[in-house]
């Protein structure tokens, strides 16, 4: 991957709208890389079981977790959750129930999320 520390991406929720995000490199640099290296793509997104607190999908990458690897989220983290192998949009501040790589923030239009429903496909891509 490039050495640019940010990396604007654009998660689309189809019928629903368009995300702005930043991936920080820095944050979790090996799960980071291997998600941009996926970019773009198209995956089912869905709600955290019983809750709106965070929009999960299902990547693909398994990477084991980064040293900086925690269990509190903020509202708008991008992350990565090894156990689960999931990328994580968190909706709500909340502490995850596994530790989790943080890679990144929601910089534009996070409420969109809140009119997806689960099974929605969620394009994620990086702006150039």
């Amino acid at each position: 991957m490039s050495g640019k520390g940010d990396i604007k991406i654009r998660i689309e929720i189809f019928n629903v709208g368009n995300v702005e995000g930043l991936i920080t490199r820095h944050l979790g640099p090996i799960s980071a890389d291997a998600i941009l290296r996926k970019m773009p793509f198209v995956l089912r997104g869905r709600f955290g079981f019983g809750s709106k607190n965070y929009w999960t999908l299902p990547i693909g990458i398994r990477k084991g977790p980064d040293s900086k690897a925690t269990r509190n989220v903020e509202k708008a983290d991008i992350v990565y959750s090894p156990k689960t192998d999931e990328m994580i949009i968190i909706l709500e501040t909340i502490e995850m129930p596994n530790k989790i790589n943080k890679i990144g923030k929601i910089t534009a239009n996070i409420e969109l999320f809140q009119k997806a429903m689960n099974g929605m496909n969620t394009k994620i891509s990086i702006i150039k």
